[in-house]
């Protein structure tokens, strides 16, 4: 079995990805800020961004459909109404998800880095996907084309810290940070 040292492991992941960057919009702005986009065998593909809607909330909007087209569904949801699972630190791969609902589903957005591939500068360290579910049943898994992938590592969380949120460790949730006293 091979062992990593940090140093060449986070030296992989500064190859292959960059380390998120606050993705937040101005204030006042309806810019969007591209978190997670890739394809699909299908030929469709999903964009999940960080943005302003119309009515002026902050959130992320998801979005699925064939490229260059209307999308099949777009969905914008303000933070308070998605749940991100930031990365616990432990496991092979750095990963974190997301999911916001539409109704009755659930459209869970994942994204990893194996460390191993990294290391080995694989093309396919990076890898992500969708799962959509009604309920507690699996209604659809959808897997990224490896080639297709973008997403920064951290980003989901990194962007929830930006919006005013803190990992509440006990609770195993966020919590909005009205008093900037995150730690």
């Amino acid at each position: 079995m091979k062992r990593l040292s940090y140093a060449a492991l986070l030296g992989a992941c500064l190859v292959h990805v960059s380390l998120a960057q606050p993705v937040q919009a101005e204030p006042g702005s309806t810019e969007e800020v591209p978190l997670f986009h890739c394809g699909f065998a299908n030929g469709k593909s999903v964009t999940l961004d960080a943005g302003i809607d119309g009515a002026g909330l902050e959130g992320l909007r998801y979005r699925f459909g064939r490229p260059g087209k209307m999308p099949e569904l777009e969905v914008f949801r303000p933070y308070e109404e998605v749940r991100v699972t930031p990365w616990p630190g432990v496991g092979r791969s750095i990963w974190e998800d997301l999911s916001l609902t539409n109704g009755d589903y659930s459209y869970r957005i994942w994204g990893s880095l194996d460390k191993e591939k990294a290391v080995e500068e694989a093309a396919d360290a990076l890898a992500g996907g969708v799962i959509v579910e009604q309920g507690e049943h699996e209604i659809a898994r959808l897997d990224c084309l490896p080639e297709s992938v973008s997403y920064t590592v951290f980003s989901f969380a990194d962007t929830y810290a930006e919006a005013g949120y803190c990992w509440d460790f006990e609770h195993e949730s966020w919590r909005r940070d009205e008093a900037g006293s995150c730690p």
